[in-house]
């Protein structure tokens, strides 16, 4: 799973705002439950969605929902992850355990992906050159 850190930094990127908040609360049961923390809070359900609503619109009309859609990405991004390291584990996929992923979301509903398998080293490079055409 993406760390504390890297859930912020995302949620910043996209956003401008870390939400470091919304992130420690979704993964608040972890000390206590280790890896299974995510049979709590990372699933969409209407229940968490309005709790999250609820809370960052008191702080902030209008907040709550960006605080819904970075809830639903940090779980996206956990189970990314999570099939990830699966995949590099399983013999099925052998050489071809892809670590690039680009996904392109439509209003039809149509999603568009690619999957790469790139150096580990090329890769930070790749994310270092996007970086610098970020205007935050």
């Amino acid at each position: 799973m993406p760390s504390f850190k890297i859930h912020c930094a995302i949620s910043k990127k996209r956003t401008r705002n870390n939400f470091a908040e919304l992130h420690r609360w979704i993964d608040e049961s972890a000390t206590i439950l280790g890896y299974d923390h995510r049979i709590e809070r990372h699933h969409f359900n209407k229940d968490d969605k309005n709790t999250i609503k609820r809370r960052w619109d008191a702080k902030r009309e209008g907040l709550g929902e960006k605080a819904v859609i970075e809830w639903l990405f940090h779980i996206a991004l956990d189970n990314l992850a999570t099939a990830f390291r699966m995949s590099k584990k399983s013999f099925s996929y052998g050489p071809k355990t892809y670590n690039l992923m680009r996904f392109g979301l439509s209003k039809s509903g149509y999603i568009h992906c690619e999957f790469e398998r790139v150096d580990e080293r090329d890769l930070r490079s790749i994310f270092e050159d996007e970086s610098e055409k970020d205007d935050y």
